[in-house]
C-alpha cells in the first residue's frame, strides 16, 4: 500500500477493503460507528456526578446544559450519557447524603466554598468552578477551574463525558482518572476550536489558547470531536501539531457521530495559578 493510499484511508475503508466487512465503504462507515457504541456497551463504567451551586434550580439549568451537546448529534434513542447520572444540589437545601463519584462546585466567591469536611465526604473527585471574571484559587486536594463562560464550562463536560461513555478515540487512560493528583498551585483553562481541516482547527486552537497558557502548562487533556470519516492519519497529524507547540505531555480522548462536520477541538491546561489571566 502507497502512502498516498495510507493517507487517505478511513476505518470504513479498513473494514471494507482489509477485512471484507460490508456491501461497500458507506455500509461498513455504518459498521464502524456500530462497533463505536458496541466498545460503549462493553467498556464504558456508571458513574455518580453530583452538581452543587447556590441555588437547586441553578444546579438543574447546567446540568441540563451539558446534556445539550450529546443530543445534538446522536439520534434520541440513543442516551449517550445513561451511564453518567447527573443530580442537581443547591446550597439553599439540605446537604446530600448520598455518596458520589464525583462533584462539580460552582463558586461565585472563595467565601462560598464549604468547608472540607463537608465536600470530602460526599466524592472522591472534586471539581471547583470558577467563572471569569472572578479571581480563580486552588484548593489542595481538588481540581480547580476558571471558565471565561458558562457555556464553555457545559460544553466541555458535555463533551469529556461523552467521550468516556463512547470509548470512541485512544490515548486518555480513564481507569488513572479517579485518582490523578493536579499538580500544586495548578488552576485548569480550556480553550476550544472547530476547524473544517486539522491544520486549521489546531491553527484556532492555539490562537485562542496563547503562548503562555501553553509553554507554562503542567497538564493538558484534548477531546476530540470528529465525523466517524476522520482517519487514524488526522487524529496523529492533530497530535503532532498540537506537541510541537506545548510543552507538556497531553492526554488525548473524544467521540464521533455521523453527523458531526470538521474537526472540533476542546483543550483543557493545567498551569501555575499566577500565569492564568
Amino acid at each position: 500500500m502507497n502512502n498516498a493510499h495510507r493517507k487517505r484511508m478511513q476505518p470504513s475503508d479498513y473494514l471494507y477493503h482489509l477485512l471484507n466487512q460490508g456491501d461497500d465503504t458507506e455500509s461498513a462507515k455504518t459498521e464502524t460507528h456500530q462497533k463505536a457504541l458496541n466498545l460503549r456497551e462493553q467498556y464504558s463504567v456508571s458513574s455518580d456526578i453530583a452538581l452543587i451551586a447556590e441555588t437547586q434550580a441553578e444546579a438543574q439549568r447546567l446540568a441540563d446544559q451539558i446534556l445539550e451537546l450529546p443530543r445534538a448529534y446522536f439520534p434520541e434513542s440513543i442516551n449517550c450519557l445513561d451511564r453518567h447520572r447527573f443530580s442537581a444540589h443547591g446550597l439553599d437545601e439540605p446537604w446530600p447524603e448520598q455518596h458520589f463519584d464525583e462533584l462539580h462546585f460552582f463558586c461565585s466567591s472563595p467565601d462560598q466554598l464549604p468547608p472540607a469536611s463537608h465536600l470530602d465526604r460526599l466524592a472522591a473527585i472534586i471539581h471547583i468552578h470558577h467563572l471569569a471574571p472572578c479571581m480563580a484559587q486552588a484548593y489542595p486536594g481538588y481540581r480547580s477551574y476558571l471558565w471565561c463562560t458558562e457555556q464553555a464550562l457545559c460544553d466541555f463536560w458535555a463533551s469529556l463525558y461523552l467521550a468516556r461513555e463512547m470509548q470512541s478515540i485512544p490515548g486518555l487512560n480513564w481507569n488513572s482518572y479517579p485518582t490523578w493528583q493536579l499538580p500544586e498551585h495548578c488552576i485548569g483553562q480550556a480553550a476550544t476550536s472547530w476547524g473544517s481541516t486539522p491544520n486549521a482547527a489546531i491553527d484556532s486552537l492555539l490562537a485562542q489558547a496563547g503562548h503562555t497558557r501553553l509553554t507554562t502548562a503542567a497538564d493538558a487533556i484534548l477531546v476530540i470531536e470528529g465525523n466517524c470519516d476522520m482517519s487514524i492519519s488526522d487524529y496523529f497529524d492533530l497530535l503532532i501539531l498540537l506537541e510541537a507547540k506545548i510543552k507538556c505531555d497531553i492526554a488525548p480522548t473524544g467521540w464521533v457521530a455521523p453527523e458531526y462536520s470538521g474537526y472540533g477541538l476542546k483543550l483543557l491546561t493545567f498551569g501555575p495559578l499566577k500565569d492564568q489571566s
